[in-house]
C-alpha cells in the first residue's frame, strides 16, 4: 500500500481551519486506500491521522525522543520512534511515496526544504510533492527571486490552494507510477 507523508504545524487548534482542512485531506487520502505517515503528535498531524483512521489503513506516527513529555496523537495504527528529531525527519522522508505539505512552523519549513533538495538532487524522482498553501508558494517564488539556479527546481513541488485537488495530484501520480 502506497504511503502519503503529510507535514504541518504540530500546534494548530483542533477548532481551526487548517485542522478542518487536514482532516479532510486524511479521510479523502484514507478513501484512496493510501495510508499516511506524520510526525505523530498534535495539530495538522493529529488532523490527518484522525480522518486516514476513519478508513481501514496505515496510519504512521514517527515519533522521536527528542519530545520527553510528549505523547502521540491516539489516532496512529503504528508508531515509529526515533531518536532524534533529524532522524523523524529522515524516516518520514523514507517511508512517503508522495509528500504533501501543509502550513506550518520552521520544522514543516525544515522538512518541506528537505524533500525539495533532496527531489531536486534526484532522490525522489518517482515521488511527488504537493504544497497546499499560499505560504509554499511565497517561499519558492522568494527562493527564485535570490538564486536563478532555483528557477530550474521551481516545479519539482506542485503549488495547490486546496486539498482536494492535492489528493487529485498525488492519487493521478500514484497511478501512474503503478502504486495504486
Amino acid at each position: 500500500m502506497a504511503i502519503v507523508t503529510v507535514f504541518g504545524c504540530g500546534n494548530c487548534a483542533a477548532n481551526s481551519k487548517d485542522y478542518e482542512i487536514a482532516y479532510n485531506l486524511g479521510v479523502a487520502l484514507g478513501k484512496h486506500n493510501l495510508g499516511v505517515a506524520t510526525g505523530a503528535y498534535g495539530g495538522i498531524m493529529e488532523a490527518v491521522s484522525k480522518g486516514a483512521s476513519e478508513s481501514k489503513v496505515p496510519v504512521i506516527g514517527v515519533s522521536t525522543e527528542f519530545y520527553k513529555n510528549v505523547v502521540p496523537n491516539n489516532y496512529i495504527n503504528q508508531e515509529i520512534n526515533t531518536k532524534t528529531y533529524l532522524e523523524r525527519t529522515e524516516k518520514l522522508l523514507e517511508i512517503g511515496d508522495s509528500y504533501i505539505v501543509l502550513p506550518g512552523n520552521a520544522g514543516t519549513l525544515l522538512e518541506f526544504s528537505a524533500v525539495w533538495a533532496l527531489k531536486e538532487k534526484g532522490f525522489f524522482s518517482d515521488k511527488t510533492i504537493v504544497a497546499i498553501g499560499e505560504q509554499w508558494q511565497e517561499i519558492k517564488q522568494t527562493m527564485a527571486f535570490y538564486s536563478e539556479t532555483v528557477v530550474d527546481s521551481y516545479d519539482l513541488v506542485s503549488n495547490v490552494n486546496d486539498w482536494e485537488l492535492a489528493v487529485k495530484l498525488v492519487v493521478a501520480h500514484l497511478k501512474k507510477a503503478g502504486k495504486l
